[in-house]
């Protein structure tokens, strides 16, 4: 996000709450499970696996573009169905501001959203299925999934938002491929940011240099709780 356009705060959405402490991820599963309880894209709606977990939350296929354990509240505008071209990674990006997002991304005429969002206690909302195209880093929309995260750019993610991104990347490559590794160029598969795409994902800093530089933590929790260590 462009921190000179900060965002006011969303009317309160409802909400899943993930509960229960760490990552769980099975060579069999497969699958995100929930985790302790615990954005806005620049530019451009309705799409996991088995949980092995008593009380997880059932799971989609993992076909359906939709995170199980996220609170699934589906855009009605402001994406494109389908249009994805790759299935690169995630994109991480600063909201500058605080308070759900989905009121704003689904506002009319406002052409912009991201997939997820995620508060500063960890709670994610996931808006568009990552098989459809949000539009949050321009010409980086087609090949990337995209990832607001409450707070500003002068403050680092809280432990809690490390842990629900890192939720939000396990369950990414084992669905859909991602590659459990920090990217730093457009071309790179992996956890990005969107100043690696320069002026052609609109020539942001987002999400800052605290933010980027807590991928290699992220990243390190993925492979943790990835079938074969990643």
């Amino acid at each position: 996000m462009d921190p000179s356009n900060p965002v006011p705060p969303a009317p309160s959405r409802r909400r899943l709450l993930a509960g229960g402490g760490a990552l769980f991820v099975t060579a069999t599963a497969a699958s995100l499970l929930a985790a302790r309880p615990g954005g806005s894209g620049p530019d451009d709606e309705d799409r996991g696996r088995e949980a092995s977990l008593p009380g997880a939350p059932p799971a989609a296929s993992p076909a359906s573009g939709w995170m199980p354990g996220a609170a699934k509240l589906p855009l009605e505008r402001n994406f494109v169905h389908g249009d994805r071209d790759a299935q690169r990674g995630l994109v991480l990006h600063v909201q500058e501001g605080e308070g759900s997002l989905y009121e704003r991304f689904n506002t009319p005429g406002i052409k912009t959203s991201s997939h997820f969002w995620v508060s500063r206690d960890g709670e994610t909302e996931q808006y568009v299925s990552v098989l459809d195209r949000a539009w949050a880093q321009v010409e980086g929309n087609g090949s990337w999934a995209s990832v607001e995260t409450s707070g500003f750019a002068t403050r680092p993610l809280t432990e809690a938002q490390v842990d629900a991104v890192a939720r939000i990347y396990v369950w990414g490559a084992t669905a859909h491929g991602w590659p459990p590794a920090v990217s730093e160029h457009p071309d790179r598969p992996g956890l990005g940011v969107h100043a690696m795409g320069g002026a052609a994902w609109g020539g942001h800093d987002c999400p800052g240099t605290l933010r980027s530089g807590q991928r290699a933590e992220i990243i390190r929790r993925v492979r943790e709780h990835l079938p074969g260590g990643g």
